[in-house]
């Protein structure tokens, strides 16, 4: 590829590209495009990557909060959502404040019973 001049806009499918190598820890994946990312694309790059890996963890940490929400009443063995948010009663509303993080089936008894917070 041909060297890009310094003050062209950043290029997002490259920022995006440096971004997802570097979370895949693969930068192998750079190869095509090496020698033509420029300062811009990689200081932008790597900035996206520093707020994935914030919101990833971020992400964990409800998503633990979750199951520690929805495991503290012993669960009768191979019991169904309805039974599961039937014993957390009233603490399930709480769980709308992590609704993204929640198990699927966990989401979906959540929206039966109280409506999807995320709605507008």
């Amino acid at each position: 590829m041909p060297d890009r001049a310094e003050g062209e806009q950043p290029r997002p499918e490259v920022v995006q590209a440096v971004s997802d190598a570097l979370m895949s820890l693969a930068p192998s994946r750079l190869e095509a495009i090496e020698g033509s990312i420029t300062p811009a694309e990689q200081a932008q790059a790597e900035h996206l990557f520093a707020a994935e890996l914030e919101a990833s963890q971020d992400y964990r940490d409800r998503r633990i909060r979750a199951w520690q929400i929805l495991s503290e009443q012993p669960w009768p063995e191979e019991a169904t959502w309805r039974q599961i948010f039937d014993l957390l009663t009233p603490r399930a509303a709480a769980l709308g404040d992590l609704y993204e993080a929640l198990p699927d089936g966990a989401r979906a008894e959540y929206d039966r019973r109280y409506g999807c917070p995320l709605a507008t």
